[in-house]
């Protein structure tokens, strides 16, 4: 077996800074860390339409933007499903009403960054950066994520506490702090006797043979595989009735909760969603990506049942999209858009936003305007559900955002434990 840098990148012991764990806290406490809950990034890549998903059917402007695309109102056929007498949730979304209605999920609108980008490569590094300043090199990318931030202010745990799901660490998690990247848990594991494990670990030995640390750490990556191994989370069923799609993001879910159950230390996960650039046909292409969302959060809510009181998820895209519609039935790239919580300390059941109106006079360079800084958001949700300091600010291109009271404060328990296998697994440094 012959191995180079690229190779070893698409092997699924995924790099970055994160991958390359120690194992520091496989098989102990997640010393230093608060109580807190569980957190899980979705990311709607591609630019999620804020307009059609959450849309503001008593804003007389709206159906004048959007003529041909915008959805009905409640009570019309194929009107949305009325939320508090103003916004409607787009029908696709209909699973997830129960959870609105139950007070287990929020709405963020006309939230975001405010600035005049619309490329989805500098945008979503700022979203997931949390910054909106230079790099030092001239240039957007390079900043770390604003969750590997948060770690950082941990003192780098390592292990398990931070997940990132897909082909590529999440722009959120990446940074000097340790987290680890999969396309999924079968293809991160390796048995204990497994030659290709042997023979990844003498390729890379060989590959650094100069840079010890790079060795040590990789070390460290393939003895998380070992856990995982023996901890066997993917053999843990899915529980309540919850049915996940068949599809990536379903399953990707799916095991985020496996992790969740297993308590391996998990903290943070990411998980994406792509497909949301809807330049054309969006009443055509848009629907069956709300259903695969909806139900996938739908079924991880239900799956995770009472656990989801110590669990917060939050959805958010790189920008929304124009407020009026295309000449192909479709929207461009925009500004505002919104997010939505999901969890046991989400005040739900209530759309939060200033709402800035789509008069002409109203909009952002033809946009939805962003009146809520999604970083309010987020530093609420590191303040009252994770246990952050707000004497280390997390981003730090903004301090004093006042917060939207999205979330309540997270109760004071007992620290988790990361639970550890019987027999003990042995790691092999």
């Amino acid at each position: 077996m012959t191995l180079d840098r690229r190779s070893f990148l698409k092997s699924g012991a995924l790099l970055g800074a994160g991958a390359l764990v120690g194992p520091r806290l496989l098989f102990g406490a997640s010393a230093g860390l608060p109580p807190a809950d569980v957190v899980v990034a979705v990311f709607l890549r591609g630019g999620a339409d804020g307009l059609q998903m959450v849309s503001p059917y008593a804003d007389a402007d709206y159906r004048r933007l959007r003529p041909g695309i915008g959805i009905p109102a409640p009570g019309m056929a194929g009107g949305s499903l009325d939320l508090d007498g103003f916004f409607g949730l787009h029908p696709s979304l209909a699973p997830l009403l129960p959870l609105y209605r139950a007070g287990h999920l929020g709405v963020v609108h006309a939230t975001g960054l405010k600035h005049d980008e619309r490329s989805h490569f500098s945008c979503q590094d700022h979203i997931e950066s949390g910054i909106m300043t230079l790099s030092s090199t001239g240039g957007h990318a390079g900043h770390d994520g604003w969750l590997n931030r948060y770690l950082m202010g941990t003192g780098d745990p390592g292990g398990f506490i931070a997940v990132g799901m897909g082909s590529a660490m999440q722009g959120a998690l990446r940074g000097s702090a340790s987290a680890l990247a999969m396309q999924n848990l079968a293809s991160f594991s390796f048995s204990s006797t497994s030659s290709r494990k042997a023979a990844l670990q003498a390729e890379l030995d060989a590959l650094h043979a100069r840079a010890t640390a790079i060795c040590a750490a990789s070390r460290g990556a393939l003895a998380n595989s070992d856990y995982l191994a023996v901890m066997q989370p993917s053999a843990i069923p899915v529980e309540n009735g919850a049915i996940y799609p068949a599809t990536t993001f379903g399953g990707q879910l799916r095991e985020v909760a496996q992790l969740i159950k297993s308590n391996m230390g998990l903290r943070m996960a990411c998980v994406d969603l792509n497909g949301f650039d809807h330049h054309n046909a969006i009443n055509t292409s848009l629907p069956p990506l709300l259903d695969e969302l909806a139900l996938s959060l739908a079924a991880f809510h239900q799956d995770l049942g009472a656990r989801m009181d110590g669990v917060t998820l939050v959805t958010m895209s790189e920008f929304g999209r124009r407020a009026g519609e295309n000449a192909s039935a479709g929207t461009d790239h925009g500004c505002g858009s919104l997010m939505l919580l999901l969890g046991g300390g989400v005040l739900g059941g209530r759309v939060y936003a200033d709402w800035p109106g789509l008069r002409d006079v109203d909009l952002f360079n033809g946009d939805l305007d962003v009146t809520l800084d999604y970083r309010s958001v987020l530093t609420e949700l590191l303040v009252r559900r994770m246990g952050g300091d707000t004497a280390v600010p997390v981003f730090p291109d903004v301090t004093g955002l006042p917060l939207p009271g999205c979330f309540s404060a997270v109760r004071a328990v007992p620290e988790r434990r990361v639970r550890l296998p019987s027999p003990e697994p042995r790691v092999v440094l």
